[in-house]
């Protein structure tokens, strides 16, 4: 089957966007960026191109229409405010380039802002000459829903709504509730059209109906109608090329395991119905997962990020979500009036890496030359896959921190590991284990006693069948894989690692991990009698800092040896 595509975006000018190009991906593409970089500029310039009132090649009516009844465009108001100020005649010049499925010929059509007698500008296709002999001032023909924001609208401020007859929804509802559930990960089985102020359609359970789905259920709910109104098109319209789909803020009342569902259930759509699809996100999840798939399929997956770290607006193709956040995040620190200094970001596998690495540099000067990224967490397999791919924020601009346990031959110069040859919550339950009942730590404000340890690290002990006054927890770790199997894939199943997870977030013991003074402190403890090993950790760090500031910063060595004497 033939297929109309958008193969790239030109645009010499409009608005913040000037001389920048891009491909888009033949399946899915999320553009990204910062409020005010004209993602949703994006979209409309997508949608403008496009009308479907006739057949391109017959001149036959094209009266089909969505399952809410309405038409396969958007209309130039509903993705576009045009300014009489700041958008004149001749502010817009774009082209996009175009695979148009009717004819099998590439295009190049151009978008221009013109205007008659007083009236604002609007947008006009020109060059359309995918048609020998027509008129070249015409919208291509293909069939586009947009999803803008405006469907976010909470149900209780719009000013109708009510629930809807619709034939073919009750007939497919089985379909619909599918993919609703699939995507929402629920088991609702009614399902009500609704209309008013915007067309939706949702899925419910039993101790509840269409008035009291969440903001999430009726996003869920518009782009499940949606692609199923491409898969009625591609039923009765025997022409049927394919479809745009636009989706502003996709992730919109998501939830992260939402998000992923929505990738998944746009691939195979996109897949089976031949619709191309462009979405604006903030999502790390989506951002990530859609990069993912393009460094394996280029030509179906594209991440856009637009980029206004440098003033005027970039476009960064194929971003990832760590390349995007370290662009979000550049800070600089002053170190005189006349110097200021790039601040590297320190990146750490989770939030207990982040904890013992805090209390090591306690009160410690170095912290105002660096960007420490406590949010930000990642496996370590995905930060030494993004130094295997040579990624700069990762090789040369950054020092990531690993858990003491990951091996250390071959460690890249941007990593250093942890002390202590374990991750940070085993280091604190062994240690905790270990301290007697009679220990001054356990005579802390917060009443945290070794009663209240054994509660918190039951399930561990339980886990590990862990026994005795005085243990070396690997050996019980050991003995665990090995009566499980002892492969990489009980390993790596994860249950374990939940089980000290869970244990180093017991609300009572983070009480306990906050704690300021050295005697109560189980951090401040450990390092006190480990200071051998946090001194050489100490002294690595810095080494590596001061590597990074000159070789990926461009930093003259002069300006940074100071920080070895902090």
């Amino acid at each position: 089957m033939a297929t109309t595509r958008i193969k790239s975006f030109n645009i010499k000018k409009f608005r913040g966007l000037e001389d920048i190009s891009f491909e888009v991906g033949s399946q899915l593409t999320v553009v990204c960026g910062k409020n005010g970089t004209s993602k949703s500029s994006i979209l409309g310039i997508a949608a403008q191109i496009f009308s479907f009132r006739q057949n391109p090649l017959t001149d036959a009516k094209l009266q089909f229409k969505t399952i809410s009844g309405e038409a396969f465009k958007s209309l130039p108001s509903e993705h576009f405010r045009f300014s009489e100020t700041f958008d004149p005649p001749g502010s817009m010049s774009i082209t996009i380039d175009v695979k148009d499925g009717y004819t099998n010929r590439d295009a190049s059509p151009e978008l221009r802002l013109y205007t008659r007698g007083d009236k604002i500008a609007r947008p006009v296709v020109r060059n359309n000459d995918t048609v020998p002999g027509k008129q070249t001032s015409r919208n291509l023909t293909h069939p586009v829903i947009y999803l803008s924001l405006k469907r976010l609208m909470p149900i209780a401020l719009r000013d109708i709504y009510h629930p809807e007859d619709s034939e073919y929804l009750q007939r497919h509802k089985a379909r619909f509730s599918r993919m609703n559930n699939f995507l929402l990960g629920k088991r609702s089985a009614n399902v009500t059209a609704t209309g008013g102020s915007i067309k939706s359609a949702v899925a419910y359970g039993e101790n509840y109906d269409q008035d009291s789905v969440s903001a999430g259920e009726d996003n869920a709910g518009q782009i499940v109608l949606a692609l199923m109104s491409f898969r009625r098109l591609k039923e009765e319209y025997p022409d049927y090329q394919g479809g745009l789909l636009l989706i502003d803020e996709a992730d919109a009342g998501l939830f992260p395991a939402a998000q992923e569902n929505l990738i998944s259930l746009l691939i195979s759509e996109c897949e089976e119905l031949n619709i191309q699809t462009i979405i604006t996100s903030h999502s790390p999840t989506i951002i990530e997962n859609i990069y993912e798939k393009s460094t394996k399929f280029r030509r179906k997956f594209k991440t856009i990020y637009l980029s206004n770290s440098l003033g005027k607006i970039q476009v960064k193709e194929d971003y990832s979500w760590p390349d995007i956040y370290a662009d979000l995040m550049i800070k600089t620190t002053q170190i005189t009036p006349e110097l200021s200094l790039p601040q590297p970001n320190i990146y750490f596998e989770d939030r207990e890496g982040f904890d013992l690495f805090n209390s090591i540099f306690n009160r410690s000067k170095i912290k105002k030359f660096i960007n420490v990224l406590d949010d930000v967490s990642m496996g370590c397999g995905n930060y030494l896959h993004l130094i295997k791919h040579k990624i700069p924020e990762f090789t040369r601009k950054s020092v990531i921190i690993l858990d003491g346990d990951v091996p250390n031959e071959n460690i890249p110069d941007s990593v250093i590991l942890l002390p202590g040859g374990s991750a940070p919550d085993k280091i604190i339950f062994e240690y905790l284990y270990n301290l007697p009942e009679e220990d001054p730590l356990w005579n802390n404000k917060h009443h945290f006693h070794r009663a209240n340890f054994d509660r918190a690290a039951a399930k561990v002990i339980e886990a590990l069948e862990i026994e005795g006054e005085n243990i070396a927890l690997q050996e019980f770790v050991d003995e665990y894989y090995k009566n499980n199997g002892g492969s990489k894939e009980t390993k790596k199943d994860g249950r374990l690692r939940t089980l000290f997870k869970d244990f180093y977030k017991d609300p009572e013991l983070k009480k306990l991990l906050s704690i300021q003074t050295s005697t109560h402190n189980p951090w401040k403890r450990w390092i006190k009698d480990n200071e051998q090993q946090c001194e050489e950790f100490r002294q690595e760090f810095k080494r590596k800092l001061i590597k990074t500031f000159i070789e990926g910063h461009g930093v003259q060595s002069a300006q940074v040896e100071s920080i070895k004497d902090l």
